[in-house]
């Protein structure tokens, strides 16, 4: 495992409750928005940068369903994911290239998807469950667009599980 993952891991472990898991889910789609739009500035080019933009939109829509499921259970959500938070997360993405950012979305995706697998396991909501499920759906679609970038396979999994 590396730093990503290891990182995102420890997010959802130390939380303990719906709203802390939440929380925690929703700063991981908004980290991923920046990221998507930071390698689209800075490593990415042609249809590789188109998707990346296109990936950051939905980072920022998935964000925005797990913002609207916080703020139906009544959660507060004192503060967004900056540019430092994909820092903090990814340390040296801003200097990768091509591959290596690639590899980073990649890796970020695989551990998001593995970290809303544990959340939807521990959550009590049943609306907050379904939200999770789509959100995990999208994301499974950009591993396979991100695996086929980087000429992995195979590109799709029976179980995606963040592995």
């Amino acid at each position: 495992m590396s730093d990503i993952t290891l990182r995102i891991e420890g997010r959802y472990r130390r939380e303990r409750t719906d709203a802390g898991l939440l929380r925690t889910a929703l700063h991981i789609e908004e980290v991923a928005a920046l990221a998507y739009a930071s390698a689209a500035e800075t490593a990415l080019e042609g249809e590789e940068r188109a998707v990346a933009e296109r990936f950051a939109g939905h980072e920022r829509e998935h964000a925005g369903a797990l913002m609207t499921m916080n703020l139906a259970l009544a959660l507060e959500v004192r503060r967004h994911a900056v540019q430092k938070d994909v820092d903090n997360l990814m340390p040296g993405f801003e200097g990768l290239g091509r591959r290596g950012a690639l590899e980073a979305l990649l890796e970020l995706e695989t551990a998001a998807l593995a970290g809303q697998q544990a959340l939807g396991r521990e959550l009590a909501s049943l609306d907050a469950l379904r939200t999770v499920a789509m959100v995990m759906a999208g994301g499974a679609q950009h591993l396979v667009v991100l695996r086929d970038l980087l000429d992995e396979r195979p590109l799709t999994k029976v179980f995606e599980n963040g592995s």
